[in-house]
């Protein structure tokens, strides 16, 4: 997972070495769409912004500048958040990046590289303290130690604002760069996890900080995330009043993140603008990877004074989706489902934990065009207009652009649409979520019943999003309890799997891949487990190349907030697969299904996916998903050995 592990020791001194990375090709610029833009009527007011509540504990800036000489102004100041999170504590991921700074060969003749270090229980190297947090400076391949802050709280806004004036004020530069290291989650989750304080910022707190900070007076050139599901227009309409590009991106980062080496040229170009400094971060950033990686790669530079056009087209589109959706709810609601569920998402997982509901804000319009032909156009129109640079390794065309849209995460839709609330985003967007997840959740009680055939499996074609076959053994010592140990997508509800069908197992025990993403050229999968005590996706990676499946590594959520990269498995580690548990009694409506612990087993050699036949004693049952997301199983049968299907 980590670039380079036999760097962790060394920091005060690093080679100077320039890594010259080539642009691979594969995505262009942006798509030219003629789009002109007009009068709008979205504006976010920030003085309407309700900042309540929010904690705000900064730092004396001032006071930590007593010792420093005043600096003569150069080119960039570039300002690296770092919260080095369970990324450092576990893997060292924080350490290795920064050594590919101090490598770079920045000039800080040119370029101030000022980096805030903090939120880690360990560091895994033998100069940054994990008991407070400390502003450095990247000069001549050595980190110089600018202040001591002592133990602050990298979740709060005033920690933030603090760095970024204590950045500004004493290291003045023609322009002004902020990027923001460690796991993120988009528009609802925000971005960070401090080890320490177990706190991230939301979107609403980073703009609090935004706003009592000195970027009110001066903006940022770019504002990058090297971090995951930040390329949101939410994250964009936040960042507009306070930076000109945003560099993001739309899905899931590798654990490596960036490649550093881009620092290097700036010391051939220091009067870089943001869209071009943003190229240059996305092309290393692919060339790093290489374009045929197996791992989901995007990044994103937006240009921010058309965030705003994206958001009001989209209030547009949106204020005829909520027209409709209250004229017919049952017939909008289905149509709406239906393409939502078809939808690009990102930052999926298992069932126990798809919370994100990101979806590319591009794919979105274009599943209405058909419904909405104007309104989706002219959202498409500003999209291409803002997104002026997008690199991706995706088989599917990526928009650049994601939005946070309620589906899969139906079970927190109460905190997650307050959250959204409290934003300010599109009314009409906002009113349209409430009343789809008012439905969806069936909490909208105006739709009427719709649920009540489990055990006969009877669902309306129209209203059917897929179906499986499923795999069940009875659980011991509950009567009527059974456990899921296998699960397989059919292409239509009467069609059975192939006879002598063979089933994923670990270490010998049968396991449930769910779908993540699947596409032509390869699938994504997601095993809920245990992870050395540690709740995770085990990544299940499918292609030509690994037909029965290559196991990635695991994935750790902190609530909504997503692992940047995967955690290694390894000889010793302990691992215990999540198990959904059903009553298939005649009183179904009575037991809810859960989740229990399997059998925990302790890795001997390298971890592999087994395709096994299925032997006797097991059940299997039809697994409708209604436009609801709810699961409906038909009465248990017994899968036969010979033909477990």
């Amino acid at each position: 997972m980590i670039k380079r592990k036999i760097m962790l020791l060394i920091l005060l001194i690093a080679t100077l070495l320039s890594a010259c990375a080539q642009n691979e090709g594969g995505y262009p610029l942006r798509r030219e769409s003629g789009y002109t833009p007009g009068a709008r009527n979205f504006y976010r007011d920030i003085g309407k912004i309700d900042f309540t509540g929010l904690a705000y504990t900064p730092w004396d800036a001032e006071a930590a500048t007593a010792s420093l000489e005043r600096q003569p102004q150069r080119d960039y100041t570039i300002m690296i958040y770092m919260i080095g999170s369970d990324l450092e504590s576990l893997e060292g991921a924080a350490t290795a990046d920064i050594n590919e700074m101090l490598s770079s060969g920045v000039d800080a003749d040119k370029v101030n590289v000022i980096l805030f270090t903090g939120g880690t229980n360990m560091w895994q190297n033998n100069v940054i303290p994990a008991n407070e947090c400390v502003a450095w400076k990247i000069k001549d391949g050595h980190l110089v130690r600018l202040a001591d802050i002592g133990l602050a709280n990298m979740g709060d806004p005033g920690t933030l604002a603090s760095f970024i004036n204590f950045s500004m004020r004493n290291f003045p530069a023609q322009m002004y760069g902020l990027i923001f290291w460690d796991h993120a989650g988009g528009s609802i989750a925000g971005y960070g996890h401090d080890e320490k304080f177990d706190s991230s910022l939301t979107l609403l707190e980073m703009n609090y900080a935004f706003e009592r900070s000195d970027l009110r007076h001066t903006k940022l050139e770019f504002m990058g995330f090297d971090a995951c599901l930040m390329a949101c227009v939410e994250m964009a309409v936040i960042a507009e009043p306070y930076a000109n590009y945003l560099i993001a991106s739309q899905d899931l980062e590798p654990g490596d993140g960036w490649d550093y080496a881009f620092l290097a040229e700036l010391n051939r170009n220091p009067q870089m603008d943001g869209a071009s400094l943003g190229k240059v971060i996305a092309d290393y950033f692919m060339s790093f990877y290489g374009r045929n990686s197996a791992d989901y790669l995007s990044l994103s530079v937006i240009d921010l004074d058309r965030a705003g056009y994206v958001m009001d087209a989209m209030d547009k589109l949106m204020a005829v989706c909520s027209r409709d959706l209250l004229r017919d709810r049952h017939g909008s609601f289905r149509a709406l489902a239906t393409r939502r569920s078809r939808t690009k998402t990102f930052g999926n997982g298992s069932p126990r934990d798809n919370e994100c509901d990101m979806v590319d804000l591009y794919d979105m319009a274009s599943k209405l065009s058909d419904l909405y032909p104007d309104e989706a156009g002219q959202l498409t129109r500003a999209i291409d207009s803002a997104v002026i640079y997008n690199r991706h390794n995706s088989d599917v065309s990526l928009g650049g652009l994601t939005t946070y849209y309620i589906f899969g995460g139906k079970e927190a839709a109460a905190p997650a649409i307050d959250i959204y609330v409290a934003l300010e985003m599109s009314e009409s967007y906002t009113e349209f979520l409430r009343n789809f997840a008012g439905i969806l959740t069936g909490s909208d009680t105006r739709l009427g019943e719709r649920r009540g055939y489990d055990g006969e499996t009877v669902v309306d074609e129209d209203s059917c999003l897929s179906a499986h076959l499923t795999i069940w053994e009875a659980l011991p010592g509950r009567l009527d309890y059974y456990s899921m140990v296998g699960i397989s997508e059919l292409d239509a509800p009467d069609l059975a799997l192939p006879s002598r069908h063979l089933w994923p197992s670990i270490g010998g025990q049968f396991v449930c891949l769910y779908t993540v993403e699947k596409l032509p050229e390869k699938a994504l999968y997601a095993i809920p487990a245990l992870h050395n005590g540690r709740d995770v996706n085990i990544m299940v990676l499918r292609c030509d190349q690994y037909p029965d499946g290559k196991i990635l590594g695991a994935r750790q959520r902190e609530g909504f907030i997503i692992q940047k990269g995967y955690d290694e498995i390894e000889q010793g580690d302990t691992i215990a697969f999540y198990q959904m548990v059903k009553y298939f009694g005649s009183r179904q409506e009575e037991h809810p299904h859960q989740w229990i612990e399997g059998p925990p087993q302790t890795v001997k050699d390298e971890l592999k996916i087994e395709l096994r036949s299925l032997p006797g004693g097991y059940y299997q049952s039809l697994m409708l998903t209604d436009i609801c997301k709810d699961e409906h199983f038909a009465a248990l049968a017994p899968a036969l050995p010979e033909a477990a299907a």
